[in-house]
């Protein structure tokens, strides 16, 4: 009898059952080459592209009044040391773009080899994301909002007759497509407008915030962290520092719109 055989012996005779010669298992994650990096971005965009510094964009304008795009660079990479997926922003810059003229981002969350599988492909990208100006895109970076769990942050902002505004979006992606998690503004201010210190007028309708987003890690609901707002600054010559809650239930963040806009920086203008 095998010695792992489990024997149950009955009034009318003895039945046998063998335990399986091994458990199953899942198979641990792996990585995400450079290597395969370069062959998954070149296949998308056919052009030589880099992992370090620019390379040149081989895209042309569709029509006379749209400007072509010049150069990308991988501006965001979890990088070949992390296991499992492996996620990386392409930047896109446009020449001889005006204040309006955005920059353009592509999101990608590149599969490591599974099972018979032994290459890494895309599970899920997100394409021509406009951000920044002047044709060039603003910041990406990342921002854990779970344990194991790295967002895409993108940062825009705007200027306009002595006002300034700044705000950055979430962008997450599990499997197969990626979800704009929030959009939130972390800057605003109209001291360009005037000069508050020799305006007593100006004083009392001035405004300089900032509005940082932050991990609240004490809160924590099915493999995501709550996340909260710290505002610091001046509004009307008084000093401001507060916090507001930005919850995430059945699925997403839940934004306290009016909150954001009534003692954060989302006024907007």
């Amino acid at each position: 009898m095998h010695p792992r055989s489990v024997v149950f012996s009955l009034a009318y005779g003895t039945i046998l059952l063998a335990t399986p010669a091994f458990a199953l298992t899942t198979q641990a994650p792996g990585h995400v080459s450079d290597a395969e990096v370069l062959r998954l971005l070149r296949e998308v965009y056919r052009e030589k592209a880099t992992l370090q510094g620019d390379w040149p964009a081989a895209a042309i304008a569709n029509d006379s009044e749209e400007i072509a795009p010049t150069s990308r660079k991988v501006c965001a990479d979890s990088g070949a040391g992390s296991t499992g997926p492996r996620r990386v922003a392409v930047c896109t810059s446009f020449a001889d773009g005006g204040h309006a003229q955005s920059g353009e981002v592509d999101l990608f969350l590149m599969l490591d080899p599974r099972g018979a599988q032994t290459q890494a492909r895309i599970g899920a990208s997100e394409r021509g994301i406009e951000s920044g100006g002047w044709g060039t895109p603003g910041e990406v970076r990342f921002f854990e909002i779970g344990p194991g769990r790295a967002a895409f942050v993108l940062t825009s902002g705007y200027a306009n007759m002595g006002w300034a505004t700044e705000n950055v979006s979430l962008h997450h992606a599990e499997s197969d497509r990626f979800v704009k998690m929030l959009t939130v503004s972390t800057h605003l201010s109209n001291t360009g407008a005037c000069d508050p210190a020799e305006d007593r007028t100006c004083r009392k309708q001035s405004i300089s915030l900032d509005c940082t987003l932050r991990t609240d890690k004490h809160r924590y609901h099915h493999g995501f962290y709550d996340l909260v707002v710290k505002v610091t600054g001046e509004r009307g010559g008084k000093k401001v520092a507060r916090s507001i809650p930005i919850p995430f239930a059945n699925g997403v963040y839940r934004a306290p719109a009016e909150a954001l806009r009534r003692d954060g920086c989302d006024e907007g203008f």
